[in-house]
């Protein structure tokens, strides 16, 4: 047996037994071997946490399809909302990877997570946006999160992302606030750009909708722009306004 010959075997031998550990992923929950294309194995995605039933109109958690007394009582300017999941473990972990520990690799993972779950009316959509950073938020963490799930979201979808519809002033802490002063505090420090709309069914791609202040106000400005028709697409929602 020549060199060659030898070392080739060797190498054959090698690579049989490394490529099957290194091409079976392991799943991010369970810990076991993942065949699946995804970072999760089939099994531990459908335990992610979901619910039944969602507000029509805002997606929050609902006992019974329809729309919640907040949106009966007060329409928000977007026309329909849909949450590709609720705010709890480990999708709370996964996205705060993402804004807190600025693992810009988890956009891509989250994005993927959310393409299982899709708005009835994607068809129907023209185009994604998202609400911008402020200039505070981009110099702090460097990203805005919901730009780049949108971004992904846009290239696997195959659907343009359309960015500068609108800026964002800082709007000071929200915690302690309500829905409405919320809503007040967040429109106030929302503002259009000069770049416009015709007609187009718009998607607003967020992280988390929480109050749905933040989509209230972007919706307007987006109808203000020229949009016939926003919508929302979430990857969590929260269980209370």
């Amino acid at each position: 047996m020549d060199w060659s010959t030898w070392i080739d075997k060797k190498v054959y031998s090698r690579l049989k037994i490394a490529l099957p550990a290194f091409l079976n992923k392991t799943c991010e929950l369970c810990l076991e071997t993942n065949h699946d294309a995804g970072f999760i194995c089939p099994s531990c995605e459908d335990s992610l946490p979901q619910v039944k039933h969602r507000c029509q109109m805002c997606a929050i958690p609902l006992p019974n399809q329809g729309y919640c007394g907040q949106c009966l009582h007060i329409k928000p300017a977007f026309d329909y909302s849909h949450s590709s999941f609720s705010y709890a473990a480990p999708i709370d972990t996964w996205l705060q990877r993402l804004k807190s520990k600025r693992r810009t690799e988890w956009a891509h993972k989250l994005a993927s997570l959310m393409l299982h779950s899709q708005p009835q009316a994607l068809s129907q959509v023209d185009a994604f946006t998202f609400a911008p950073s402020t200039r505070w938020s981009l110099m702090k963490r460097g990203f805005n999160p919901a730009e780049l799930i949108a971004r992904e979201l846009g290239r696997a979808l195959d659907k343009p992302v359309i960015a500068q519809l609108a800026t964002r002033s800082h709007s000071g802490e929200q915690k302690a606030l309500n829905r409405q002063q919320r809503i007040n505090n967040v429109s106030k420090n929302f503002h259009p750009t000069r770049k416009k709309l015709n007609g187009e069914h718009m998607l607003l791609i967020d992280d988390v909708m929480t109050t749905g202040s933040t989509a209230h106000s972007m919706a307007l400005i987006l109808k203000q722009s020229g949009a016939s028709q926003v919508g929302v697409w979430c990857l969590a929602r929260t269980a209370k306004h």
